[in-house]
């Protein structure tokens, strides 16, 4: 018997990336204007995802608070969460890791949606 220590959800990998847009709805505590910007989902899970854009956020010395916007199947979603790093791997693409706010019963829900789009192979699960 294989014994696991998997603590972390499973993480889908979007092979290309899905078009998404991003609103950052706070910096520091300060309430900013929403204007969406245009992003690449690159990955995700029922905790988290990482996006990439041309966008330098300086994620590292701020705390950035976001609405997430993207069509996954069959609906638009929007999801809140805050941003956790910032890494320059593509440049001049920044990569960000996204950490989801979502009760249980999102969370459950987008699971079964990410579950359902890896058995037709439009995601990979790493």
């Amino acid at each position: 018997m294989i014994n696991t220590r998997r603590t972390e959800p499973f993480r889908y990998s979007l092979n290309p990336p899905i078009a998404a847009s991003l609103e950052i709805v706070s910096i520091d505590g300060q309430a900013l204007p929403l204007k969406p910007a245009q992003i690449e989902l690159i990955d995700i899970s029922k905790s988290g995802c990482r996006v990439r854009t041309e966008l330098n956020l300086h994620a590292s010395s701020h705390v950035i608070r976001v609405l997430l916007h993207v069509r996954l199947s069959d609906e638009n979603r929007t999801f809140s969460g805050e941003i956790r790093w910032q890494r320059e791997l593509e440049p001049p693409n920044h990569h960000y890791g996204l950490h989801l706010e979502l009760n249980d019963e999102e969370k459950e829900a987008l699971n079964v949606e990410l579950r359902g789009m890896a058995a037709s192979r439009r995601i990979i699960v790493k």
